[in-house]
């Protein structure tokens, strides 16, 4: 019987060892840094962000072109291949949102001013966000304010906390969005977001015709609605 005792107690050391070394290890971001990003020098803007392997998403074109159409300044951030560790892509998507901010700020220094920035990010782009929106908040020296849209937002960090994003995500913006689709095969991006409104796409009719699966249809609904006349 001790011996049993003490194979039980083992094996759960084991367990719980492995779970805080996933944790850990889900936790820490990649090691990179952003090349020099072709931001525009206006005052208001629009940052668009993929998710994990995403993007060379063809649907992202289309929504600068639709964002363009309807008079904004967007430009796409690409963060990849650091995006494509899908069990560090939240903490690696922090990290990219920390330099992406950095960038803006350097741009701004010789000339302060006033700073109107819509984000929309899809995916685990989520963490991008929060991280960026932060870090500028902490160094820029202008006005600020900061709008984003969350496209069936990715909500995992780490490995075990599965609810982070969907109790966290837009806690640094003035106003947030977050568009929702409830029955695609992406883990984590089915819940609504208690820091932003919701819009739920999973049964809007124009989705009979788009033939992807419905995390990638919260994207096309963004895309739609920015050709009319944005969300």
């Amino acid at each position: 019987m001790t011996t049993r005792f003490k194979w039980i107690g083992a094996s759960a050391l084991a367990l719980i060892g492995a779970v805080a070394a996933m944790e850990l290890y889900c936790r820490t971001p990649l090691t990179f840094t952003l090349p020099r990003l072709s931001l525009p020098n206006e005052s208001s803007m629009t940052l668009v962000f993929h998710g994990s392997v995403d993007a060379d998403n063809p649907q992202f074109p289309r929504l600068i072109a639709a964002l363009q159409r309807a008079g904004k300044v967007a430009t796409f951030v690409r963060w990849d291949p650091w995006s494509d560790t899908r069990l560090r892509a939240a903490a690696s998507a922090e990290e990219a949102g920390r330099q992406v901010a950095d960038q803006i700020v350097d741009r701004l220094a010789t000339n302060p001013r006033p700073l109107d920035l819509e984000l929309i990010a899809h995916s685990s782009g989520a963490y991008v966000l929060d991280a960026l929106c932060e870090r500028l908040r902490e160094r820029a020296r202008g006005p600020l304010k900061i709008r984003m849209v969350f496209v069936d937002p990715f909500q995992i960090y780490g490995f075990v906390d599965w609810t982070h994003g969907a109790r966290e995500h837009g806690r640094c913006a003035d106003s947030a969005v977050a568009i929702i689709n409830t029955d695609d095969p992406a883990p984590a991006t089915n819940r609504p977001l208690e820091r932003a409104s919701n819009i739920d796409v999973t049964s809007d009719p124009r989705r009979i015709t788009f033939k992807e699966n419905g995390h990638c249809w919260a994207l096309e609904y963004l895309i739609l609605e920015s050709s009319h006349q944005g969300v």
